[in-house]
Formats: C-alpha cells, sequence, structure tokens
C-alpha cells in the first residue's frame, strides 16, 4: 500500500540499519511506553508495513528514533534501541509487526562480567565502563552516550569488584549507593530523510537542580480537548506514604576497633499521627566495614538513605495530553486549585516517571484491518487505561506521569539486602610485587588476584586487577583462629598459595580470607621431606617452608596405631625435639624404628638454661605423676652422703686428721630441700627456687668423655663414697691443696706405692713425723738407707741415745756392747751430706672483686676499698685495681676470703 508512510503523521518511526536511516519500512499504529526515574524505558511499537516476511534479525539491535508531533507542531523524540521484534499476521496486503524498543542499560544486562576498579570514585568507574562500550561496540556509539551533569567529587574507593553481575546491575548498585539519580533524556529530533538518527543519552545527576525546564514550560490544569491549543493535564492527585522517621547506621571500623555510627532524623512533615507512628520507625542497618571514606562521608550516607525515605513518601500523579513531556526535566503546573495557593517554587515539578498510550491515524477501513491483525496477534491491551482516556477525550495520544517537587533531593533507594549480588566463598590466589614471598602490611594484610578476573576488562588500569601482581587488589585482611592485642596466631599466606575469601556484609568490596586450601600448585605437606598421602594419612601438623629456600620448620604429630609421637623440628642444624615412640621420617606411613621416651637433639648447640635449677632424675614417674620437681629418692641419697661425710670426717678429725667443712653441703641440701617453696606445689614456702642443678640416678650415673673432664667449686667439693672410692689415672695423679692434706683410714691401712719411679716425702717448711702404734719397718732391698740430717738423735725408751752430728755421742744407764770379729781404726774422716733445698713462693692468686659473684649478672668492682677477712682471723685491707683485682695475697697459706666492698668509691 502506497499509503503506509509516516510523512505528515503525529508519529513517526525513523530506523537506523545497517545501510543507513530509512523512514517508511514500518509504520507506527499504536504506541505504549514508559520511561522511569532511576530505571529505563520500553516502548512497545506495534506497526503495520505493505511486505511480509521482513528478516526479523535486521531489527535487533537496531536504533530506534521515535517521534511525536507536539501541540506546538514541534517534533519530541523518544530512542531507544531495539531488544526485540515480533512478526504477527498479515491479510495479504498488510503485515504487523512489533518491536520492543528499550534503553542501552537495560540492554547491557546481558553481559555478565567478574571484574575489579582500584583507587576509583562511582564516577571513575561509571566513565570506564560506559566508555568501553561506546569504544567496543559500533551500535552503541552511534545510538547511546551519556553525561554526568555538575557532579560533586567523590572519594575514590580502594577496591570495587563487580561480582558476577551485569554491567547494568553493577552499576546501578554504585549510583544507589552513591545517592546519584539517573534518567534517560533522547536527541535532537531528526528531519525526514537525513543521513543521521538521534540516540539516546543517559544522565547522572545528584541535585535537581541541574535539570533542565522542559519545553513545554508552564501546564495548565484544564481540560484537553480539540478546541485547546496548548497540551494540558486532565488529572492531578497527591500521594503520601508512611516512612521512617530516622535512619541509623553502623559500620565497624577495624583499623580503629570502633564503630562508625551515623544518624539522621527525617524533617519530612507527615501529619501529627504519622510524626508520632514514624518516631518509632527506625531504619536501623548494619553497613558493610568501613562503609564510609571517613566520618563526614559515612554521615553523607546515612543522609542519603534519609532523603531516599523522604522522596517516595510525598509525589503526585497525573494524567494529561503534553507530548512535550519527558522524564528528567521539571515543568511548572498552573490552574490547579491547590497547587496554585503554594509559591512559585512549589508549583515547580519534576517529571519521574511517564506513561504513554498513543496511536498513529489510518484511514478508517484500514484501521479496521490493523485492529481485527492485531487482536489475532493478541497485541492490543489497555491495562493502564489511557487508551480509554484518549477515546474519552477524543484524542490519539494520553500520558500519565509521577513528580516530586523540585525541592525534593531525588535518590535513589538503596537497600543491600537486595542490592547486593549474591556472593559466594571464591579461590584467590596470593600475590605480592617481583619476587617478593612474604608481603604484607603492618595489619598482617595481603594482597591477592582473583583468577576470574580476565586481563582484557584490566587494560584501562594498565592491568591493575588481573597482573599477577600486588596492584591486583586492595590490603585484604587474613581470618585467624586466634587473635589479640600483640597476641594470637599468625600464619601469613605466601604468594601462590591458594586461599578462600568471604565477603563481609555479602558486599563484594569487602573480601576477607577465611581459609586456604591445597591444590595442584600448593600440595599438602610432606612433612620432613618424605612421603604423601594418603600413605601419610596419620600424620599432621604445621610444616614452614624456608622463605626463597627448601628448608622447612615443623611441628609434626604422628597418630599412627601403637607408635604415636611429636616432633618439634627445625631443619637447620636439624634441630628437634622428639616424643613419643621415635622413628625416622615415615614414608608412605612406614619409618625406621629409633627408640622410645624423648629426645633433645641438633647438630648445633644444645643448651639447657632454668634460672630458678634444673632436675637430671632417672627415678621413675610413670603416668606423669607426683611433682615437677619429686627428688624424695634424691633428698634422702644427699642425707647419707651428708650423714657418711659428717660421721667419718669428725671422727678422723678426733683421731688427729684434719676436721671436715660440712657446713656447703649441709647448706645446699637445705636449699634441695627449700627447692619448691614459692612455686604453685608450695605457694606459702620461703626461700626458694635456688638457681641448683640435680643429677641422680638409681642405677648409677657415668661421665665419660675423650678428652678433659674439669670440675670448678668456689668453696668446696665433697666427694662421698658409701663403699669405695677408687680414682685412676692412666699417667700422673696430681692432688694439690692450699692448707693441707688429710688422709684418714678407719680399718684397712693406707699404702702408697710407687711401683716405678722414686717415693718422694718432703716436708718443706715444716717437720715430717711417722708415727706407728707397733713397729716401723724401713727396708731397701737392693739399695742403702741414708738419712741425712744437721744432727742425727737415736732414742731409746729407756733413754738410751746415740747422736751424730759434731761427732758421735753414745750414751746408756746400761751397757753399751759392740760385737765385731775386729775394730780396726784410723784417721778422721767425713761424708758429703745432700740437702735438698726448698722454694720460698707463694701461691700467686689474686681476689676480684664482683658484685654479685657466681651469678648471671656478676659485675666487676674496679677501684673500690674493701676488707678481706682471712681463716686465720686476720683481716686484709686495700683498693681493687681498674680490673677489679686486690693486692697479692702474700701468706704461706691460701685462706679463703670473705670479702667486703665499702661503700665509698676512690
Amino acid at each position: 500500500m502506497a499509503g503506509l508512510t509516516g510523512a505528515n503523521r503525529p508519529i513517526r518511526l525513523r530506523l537506523s540499519t545497517e545501510r543507513g536511516p530509512v523512514d517508511d519500512l514500518l509504520l507506527v499504529k499504536h504506541v505504549n511506553g514508559v520511561e522511569t526515574m532511576c530505571g529505563g524505558l520500553e516502548y512497545r511499537l506495534l506497526c503495520v508495513a505493505s511486505k511480509a516476511g521482513l528478516p526479523l534479525k535486521q531489527f535487533n539491535a537496531m536504533p530506534v528514533e521515535l517521534q511525536f508531533v507536539t501541540d506546538t507542531g514541534r517534533l519530541r523524540s523518544a530512542c531507544g534501541i531495539v531488544a526485540h521484534a515480533a512478526e504477527g499476521e498479515s491479510d495479504g496486503g498488510l503485515a504487523t509487526y512489533q518491536l520492543v524498543v528499550c534503553d542501552a542499560l537495560t540492554l547491557m544486562e546481558q553481559r555478565i562480567n567478574t571484574r575489579i576498579f582500584r583507587g576509583a570514585s562511582e564516577i571513575d568507574i561509571t566513565h570506564t565502563i560506559l566508555r568501553e562500550w561506546r569504544q567496543n561496540n559500533a551500535v552503541m556509539a552511534r545510538a547511546f552516550d551519556f553525561s554526568l551533569l555538575h557532579m560533586r567529587s567523590y572519594p575514590a574507593r580502594e577496591f570495587t569488584m563487580q561480582y558476577n553481575e551485569s554491567d547494568a546491575a553493577f552499576l546501578r548498585r554504585l549510583w544507589k549507593r552513591r545517592g546519584l539519580a539517573w534518567f534517560f533524556q533522547a536527541g535532537q529530533a531528526t528531519e525526514s530523510g537525513s543521513k543521521e538518527v538521534s540516540g539516546h543519552t543517559l544522565v547522572l545527576f545528584d541535585n535537581n537542580q541541574s535539570l533542565q525546564q522542559n519545553a513545554a514550560g508552564t501546564v495548565r490544569y484544564h481540560r484537553d480537548d480539540g478546541t485547546e491549543k496548548r497540551d494540558s493535564i486532565t488529572a492531578w492527585h497527591a500521594l503520601r506514604s508512611l516512612t521512617a522517621g530516622k535512619v541509623s547506621r553502623h559500620s565497624w571500623d577495624y583499623l580503629q576497633a570502633w564503630p562508625s555510627e551515623s544518624e539522621e532524623t527525617s524533617s519530612n512533615d507527615q501529619g501529627v499521627l504519622g510524626n508520632q507512628f514514624a518516631a518509632g520507625l527506625n531504619d536501623y542497618q548494619v553497613d558493610v566495614p568501613h562503609a564510609g571514606n571517613d566520618a563526614a562521608d559515612y554521615r553523607n550516607l546515612a543522609m542519603l538513605r534519609m532523603q531516599g525515605h523522604e522522596y517516595q513518601a510525598k509525589y503526585f500523579e497525573a494524567e494529561s495530553g503534553g507530548r512535550e513531556l519527558c522524564v528528567g526535566q521539571w515543568i511548572v503546573v498552573t490552574g490547579h486549585p491547590e497547587i496554585d495557593a503554594h509559591t512559585k517554587e512549589e508549583r515547580e515539578f519534576v517529571i519521574t516517571k511517564l506513561r504513554i498510550d498513543a496511536e498513529n491515524n489510518l484511514p478508517k477501513a484500514t484501521n479496521d484491518r490493523v485492529l481485527r491483525l492485531f487482536r489475532l496477534n493478541k497485541w492490543r491491551a489497555d491495562d493502564d487505561g489511557l487508551a480509554q482516556a484518549s477515546a474519552e477525550r477524543g484524542a490519539r495520544y494520553t500520558n500519565r506521569f509521577t513528580c516530586v517537587r523540585r525541592a525534593i533531593p531525588i535518590v535513589p533507594a538503596y537497600d543491600p539486602r537486595i542490592d547486593l549480588p549474591r556472593t559466594e566463598m571464591q579461590s584467590v590466589i596470593v600475590v605480592g610485587p617481583g619476587e617478593e614471598e612474604v608481603y604484607c602490611d603492618r595489619h598482617g594484610r595481603v594482597k591477592v588476584r582473583f583468577p576470574a578476573c580476565r586481563p582484557a576488562d584490566h587494560v584501562h588500569a594498565q592491568g591493575a586487577g588481573a597482573s599477577e601482581s600486588d596492584r591486583d587488589s586492595a590490603w585484604v585482611r587474613v581470618a585467624s583462629s586466634w587473635t589479640g592485642e600483640l597476641y594470637g596466631a599468625i600464619s601469613l599466606p605466601r604468594a601462590g598459595d591458594e586461599c578462600l575469601v568471604s565477603f563481609l556484609g555479602g558486599d563484594p568490596d569487602k573480601p576477607v580470607i577465611t581459609g586456604r586450601v591445597h591444590g595442584g600448585r600448593t600440595p599438602p605437606p610432606a612433612f620432613s621431606h618424605r612421603g604423601h598421602l594418603p600413605g601419610n594419612r596419620f600424620l599432621s601438623g604445621i610444616k614452614s617452608r624456608e622463605v626463597k629456600g627448601l628448608r622447612y620448620n615443623q611441628l609434626r604429630m604422628d597418630d599412627t596405631p601403637g607408635q604415636i609421637s611429636a616432633q618439634l623440628a627445625s631443619e637447620h642444624g636439624h634441630s628437634q625435639l622428639n616424643l613419643g615412640h621415635l622413628t625416622h621420617a615415615r614414608n608412605d606411613g612406614k619409618g625406621e624404628q629409633r627408640g622410645e621416651g624423648a629426645e633433645l637433639r641438633s647438630d648445633e648447640h644444645v643448651a639447657l638454661r632454668a634460672a630458678k635449677g634444673l632436675l637430671l632424675t632417672a627415678w621413675k614417674r610413670l603416668n606423669a605423676v607426683d611433682s615437677q620437681l619429686a627428688r624424695a629418692e634424691y633428698l634422702s641419697l644427699m642425707e647419707q652422703c651428708l650423714e657418711q661425710c659428717r660421721t667419718l670426717g669428725n671422727y678422723a678429725a678426733d683421731n688427729q686428721a684434719l676436721p671436715v667443712d660440712d657446713r656447703p653441703q649441709a647448706e645446699l641440701h637445705s636449699k634441695f630441700q627449700r627447692w619448691e617453696n614459692g612455686s604453685n606445689t608450695a605457694p606459702d614456702g620461703l626461700d626458694g627456687g635456688a638457681a641448683l642443678i640435680g643429677v641422680t640416678a638409681p642405677e648409677g650415673i657415668s661421665f665419660a668423655t675423650s678428652k678433659a673432664i674439669v670440675s670448678y667449686a668456689a668453696s668446696n667439693i665433697d666427694s662421698v663414697a658409701q663403699q669405695h672410692m677408687q680414682l685412676t689415672a692412666g699417667q700422673h695423679f696430681n692432688l694439690n691443696a692450699g692448707q693441707g692434706v688429710s688422709l684418714f683410714s678407719h680399718h684397712g691401712g693406707i699404702r702408697a706405692i710407687a711401683h716405678h719411679g722414686k717415693f718422694l716425702l718432703q716436708s718443706q717448711h715444716d717437720d715430717t713425723e711417722l708415727n706407728s702404734a707397733k713397729n716401723v719397718k724401713v727396708t731397701a732391698t737392693d739399695g742403702k738407707i741414708v738419712m741425712m740430717a744437721k744432727e742425727i738423735q737415736l732414742i731409746a725408751e729407756d733413754g738410751s741415745f746415740i747422736k751424730i752430728g759434731g761427732g758421735i755421742t753414745l750414751g746408756t744407764n746400761g751397757d753399751i756392747k759392740h760385737q765385731a770379729a775386729n775394730f780396726p781404726f784410723s784417721g778422721p774422716a767425713t761424708m758429703q751430706a745432700e740437702m735438698p733445698t726448698f722454694g720460698g713462693g707463694s701461691p700467686d692468686q689474686k681476689f676480684v672483686l664482683k658484685y654479685g659473684a657466681h651469678t648471671d649478672d656478676a659485675v666487676i668492682a674496679p677501684n673500690r676499698q674493701f676488707e678481706i677477712d682471712m681463716t686465720d682471723g686476720s683481716t686484709l685491707q686495700g683498693i681493687s685495681d681498674a680490673a677489679g683485682n686486690t693486692s697479692l695475697l702474700q701468706s704461706d697459706a691460701m685462706h679463703i676470703a670473705h670479702i667486703r666492698i665499702l661503700t665509698d668509691k676512690i
């Protein structure tokens, strides 16, 4: 039919095909559409054509410009992109088609993505995503644009994640949270036959004052019929909703360990009863941690939530024939008695929703055919009553719109319970800069790589988000089984580790590592670098690895049936503490036996240090009974030792041996008795905790070395044997004493034998006495007995004597008998007496002054006055030198000294 053209009709359709714009491919018969603030647009076009069988796929993603002739003769456009096309019935001369036209954001619902934005605000992210759509999609480039109306500056967010969301849902979530409103604005209408088709623009704004006034300007509330020159509003009514009177928000700030809280009270007057009721309606929600950039930003977010409620609390609905009206622009309403009573500013209204129903005029016969075909297609329905309103007015265009006063902030509702995507636990890989294996901040947070993020989606940020480096995320907290103030458990995940993240509050912008899992790159630990699972399935514990190395530290528990053990080990020096049933490292569950009990070993040094003493004992305390320092047997042996030493020592002293000094041993015994005093086993005891070492065993103690053994005591060394004491030296046996040597044998005598070599007894500066209760026998089997002295006297019990020296004198009160074969006499003669010489030196020993001598904290006392009490009763006085040495003791004997350091400093 040659008459199917849109020219000079009230509704016109221009299509932008791949070959360019076309004007008369389809004729619009009926339009039903809706545009929404903070939503989108959708127009359902019922069309006719003279040709059936048009390929429907040619309409897919086709930009559309729908034009309405206004009351002034101008053209107002509604633009979008075809999302759905359907072919209806035809009667051989007419074919019917239906096109569903929507906005670009709605079409973006079909692209689902997961990506990361670092250091970007909501505005920055909007720019990035929408710019990418225009750059990468030719249809978007000519049919869609975006505009940011006088936007304020918003803080950059360290980490924002699009998580299994469409681009549209992600952007809407960001806009709602930040309180940004949006709508779609059509471009200027194009002329029929032009080479361009207008597109639509997404307009983002945060202030109503930036919105434009509608071309209709002032619109009358008046009847609307054919005699009127201008379109008017035919119906008008207000709507009120009871909304919350208060908004409260709570967000935990883990860096400050203190919550951020904000509260806003509504300024909306909801009437006497409404205000009373609303006062009890508190929209209190717990936000994600660190929800705001700072305290001021968080207060602003709470204010936006309150404004969202107030935006929904009061609005107006109207019907009109205004063909100029569109969402996102404001008009002035006049002619309504209630509205006219308000100030000019309160008569300005922003259109927030627009639903239209319109149709083109066709010749009656053609119109009837088209309507019959539409009914066959079941395409025509008047659910909203707009078509009826048009019929009642004798018009072909009617709209119903919603509006709010221009002074009311337009803030979209944001509810994280609804607007956040469904987040599930997912795997991430820990990353770091360069070759850094363990990378964290002072809070123990790490950086992660979300494997789902594709490099192609992060080109705009030079790869940040999918770069396999520390640029891929913000710092992410690591959950621990135990945390506290400078205490707890910590084991930082390393670069390459696979971890599980959850999202606090279900917000993909707030990931937290809640666990770790083994995988192909991170297999389960092989304790001691041996074996693998499932063979070693009875082993459990913790194993670390040297940073940038292969060595390990480990705490390994072996729960093999009948062979349980535990090991704390470091591969450095192969240092180990092994407990229980000891085996070599297991391989597939098998390990060579090594013994039972406990072992502390190392290829390096081992030190046992105890400030309050150390007990080494082999006395049984099976099943860990009794106290830590249980030592009853040891104390009993010490008592026997002291008794033996004291009894035999006193008896020896009574028989002219040197007296025994048992005081240090008695004091030591007493300290061992009081050892536990002050501990939890004897909390009321006194003078306990002496720094002692006790070594005891029921079956014996052996010390052996291939080198020297040195024993030293600053006081006494007491060695006591209940039976025999046997000292053996393969070469020399030296016994030196500074003040006397006493040997006493109660029974069995004393034997001193030099099997080879000289037997030498000397008193170098005093007398030598040999006493015997019976005989004294001196023999020289192969030699002579030589006795030399200045004078030699032999005296018998009856007084008879021989005196040799200065001659020989014989004396007796009895007979002197000479018996010999003959008595030759000659002149005088003597022999040379070879007397030994003895040194007169004293022991070269100096006392060194120290504070706290014989303790770990001993400090030398240089240049200090001192007094030394000697055991012979004398007192030595002097001044120590710069090294703390006292003057050299010149006494013939080494007297044990008691030293006092005087307070006067030199």
